[in-house]
């Protein structure tokens, strides 16, 4: 399954696209261009051809160090674009690219009111979640902490999942990492997931599948 980028409902200059099980998330900027969130390899060629409709991609984030490779193809497609991830993830997304990234703190200055970068603490991975509050939702952008199935593009589905390697490749100390999630579900509840593994999930339980879906299996 491959799609368009498609207006995420409920949330202002928010768009996602699906290639596969895999999905990237386009956040509109300050300055009117789009970050993308996870570049998907294959993508770059939708999102071509969507600019005239969307507008310019100005920045690229790769929200950990597995998801990497799409970044050659968006680089290639947008060679304007500046690359960002976490101080974690950087070591190894470099070496394994050969691209050079910026500090992320340069992309927090772009975010429109309402969008929070967070690093979580306990893992390994480097993974950036965003946080994105509307009048109507909050939502969570999350890279492999959690997953959901695949819906067709534009709809949303009800149930989390997790994927099986996320607790032995992405978790550090799983205590840590729990009581952060914990903390952080406390102070947002949010009531939508945009996992790059999946489809978007709504759900007035949401944070109680999240909690459940880490009890399960740290």
């Amino acid at each position: 399954m491959k799609s368009e980028f498609l207006p995420v409902h409920g949330l202002d200059g928010v768009y996602a696209a699906q290639f596969g099980k895999l999905s990237c998330v386009a956040l509109r900027l300050l300055d009117g261009s789009l970050c993308l969130y996870s570049p998907v390899a294959g993508l770059e060629k939708t999102l071509k051809h969507q600019t005239s409709e969307l507008g310019t991609v100005s920045a690229l984030l790769a929200p950990n160090h597995y998801h990497n490779k799409g970044l050659a193809a968006h680089v290639a497609t947008f060679p304007d674009a500046a690359l960002y991830c976490s101080c974690a993830a950087r070591p190894r997304l470099s070496k394994i690219t050969g691209l050079k990234f910026d500090l992320l703190d340069r992309l927090k200055e772009a975010l429109p009111d309402g969008q929070i970068f967070h690093e979580p603490h306990g893992l390994k991975t480097g993974e950036i979640w965003v946080q994105i509050n509307s009048v109507s939702e909050c939502a969570l952008i999350v890279t492999d902490a959690y997953s959901s199935a695949i819906q067709p593009p534009g709809t949303f589905g009800g149930n989390v999942t997790m994927l099986g390697t996320f607790p032995r490749y992405g978790v550090k100390d799983a205590r840590t990492y729990k009581s952060w999630v914990a903390e952080l579900l406390s102070n947002a509840a949010p009531t939508m997931l945009i996992p790059c593994h999946g489809s978007p999930v709504r759900s007035p339980n949401l944070t109680d599948q999240l909690t459940s879906r880490l009890d399960e299996v740290l």
